[in-house]
């Protein structure tokens, strides 16, 4: 424990009601603060171990909302017949204090406390989930309570896009089958596109979904799409549609042929039709993450692999760089032109996520159609097999992968709060040192741990950007 944090742990455990010790450390609403965890320090089930929660949450994102969860939480226990006697796990407290969404899931179900024991916890359940869309709801949300307690117990951070995607494939085959029961209509085949597509999802994150589906000789072609519809359409509302947990997922279809304006869901045939004589480069370069998830696996192996020949061209000119440069600059031009602050956003600013993505797509469109290696859909893989290649230097490799780490990290810490779909850095001060601290920026001053992480950021970005500057905005060869 930290020596500055430990005296002031040691002052509120004295009864101290002097917050001058608090606002030394630079926490918003130190009266606020010190009063929650003195609340939380004087319940019987937690004063036993208060020394350690109590410096847990004096370095999370939001102490006094975590000490007055934790305090709940206790009592809810004690309700129940099983007392809290201390925090079950040593990252509770910084949990609650990370976590808005989460603490509110462990107030209305303090019998899940279970799922958040171990140092770190055990990854969400492999089982199916049973197909029913409250069953799909508790599913995920049990399983971010897992995902999240493990990211804060320091596991490997890249562990959890496996994790997070696992849970996302278990839910949406699940979605699928009620949708097929539900309607009465056959479900078609579900792929993946975007970042669950590459096994990579985010905390808080919108599913991208491509459906495709097989025509039987004796079926009418009109009513299988009309069924089809029906069915993407009654998934797509009730995956979405809040219950008492909170919603199963954002579904975004807008990557389908011919965009908002096309069929929820075309035939195999028409699709490949459509990429075949009216694909997009942008479409080639979205299709890298295509991953079939559930449905019927004949028609799925089918259009996997006759949609290879429209990714991976077996010769290609350095158009193809053109291509993901010009979409990477028409991003950052729109952006700007709506008046969005594009260099604060993780995802989309220079130096952010999309530059690591755009980079790595770049090149497996270009060597891929000669090295099968590249056919991935992970960025890091796809960096990782670009380094065994001598495509790019090992060095560069290196660099690439820790800073789309680090990025993504900060884009789930963001999304850790209040599980709202964004990557826009906040420009508040305080809101800033949350994130840091959600981040593992663990200096006991707060404006000590946020401008270790502006700097790291900096530093990140600028790496970042220096790469794709050379490999992607410059010259194509």
């Amino acid at each position: 424990m930290d020596t500055e944090i430990a005296r002031c742990v040691e002052a509120l455990l004295r009864g101290d009601t002097d917050a001058v010790p608090l606002r030394d450390l630079g926490l918003e609403e130190p009266e606020r603060t010190l009063k929650a965890l003195r609340e939380a320090s004087a319940h019987p089930d937690l004063a036993v171990d208060a020394p350690r929660w109590c410096a847990a949450l004096l370095t999370s994102a939001r102490p006094a909302i975590g000490a007055r969860a934790l305090l709940d939480l206790a009592v809810r226990r004690r309700e129940l017949g099983a007392p809290l006697s201390s925090p079950r796990t040593p990252h509770l407290a910084a949990l609650l204090g990370a976590s808005s969404v989460l603490a509110r899931t462990l107030q209305r179900h303090p019998d899940w406390l279970e799922d958040v024991e171990g140092d770190p916890p055990a990854p969400p359940h492999e089982a199916p989930v049973a197909a029913s869309w409250s069953a799909i709801r508790e599913a995920k949300y049990r399983g971010l309570l897992r995902v999240a307690t493990r990211d804060l117990a320091g596991r490997p951070f890249e562990e959890s896009f496996a994790e997070l995607s696992d849970l996302a494939d278990r839910c949406l085959r699940a979605a699928l089958t009620c949708a097929e029961q539900e309607t009465g209509d056959t479900a078609p085949v579900l792929f993946a596109l975007g970042k669950l597509g590459g096994r990579e999802l985010n905390f808080s994150s919108d599913v991208d979904l491509l459906f495709v589906y097989d025509v039987p000789p004796d079926a009418d072609p009109l009513e299988l799409q009309e069924g089809t519809a029906r069915l993407i359409r009654h998934f797509k509302t009730e995956l979405e549609q809040p219950g008492e947990e909170g919603f199963g997922y954002r579904v975004d279809l807008n990557l389908r042929p011919e965009g908002r304006s096309g069929v929820l869901a075309n035939p195999v045939d028409a699709a490949l039709t459509y990429y075949e004589g009216f694909g997009a480069e942008w479409e080639r370069q979205m299709l890298i993450r295509l991953r079939a998830v559930a449905g019927p696996a004949q028609p799925a192996a089918r259009f996997e692999r006759s949609i290879v020949p429209f990714v991976y061209r077996a010769l290609i000119g350095p158009e193809v760089m053109d291509g993901v440069r010009e979409m990477k600059a028409r991003i950052e031009r729109e952006r700007r032109a709506a008046r969005r602050d594009v260099d604060s956003n993780l995802k989309e600013g220079p130096g952010g996520i999309r530059d690591v993505e755009f980079l790595v797509q770049a090149f497996q469109l270009f060597y891929g159609g000669r090295e099968p290696q590249l056919r991935t859909g992970n960025v890091l893989d796809a960096l990782r097999v670009l380094g065994e290649l001598e495509l790019l230097p090992a060095d560069v490799v290196r660099s690439l992968c820790d800073a789309y780490l680090w990025l993504r990290r900060a884009e789930h810490a963001l999304q850790l709060a209040d599980e709202q779909h964004t990557a826009q850095v906040p420009t508040r001060p305080e809101a800033r040192t949350e994130l840091a601290r959600r981040m593992g920026y663990a200096s006991p001053r707060s404006d000590d741990a946020r401008n270790r992480f502006l700097d790291d950021w900096t530093a990140v970005r600028t790496e970042v950007r220096r790469h794709f500057d050379a490999l992607v905005l410059g010259s194509p060869a």
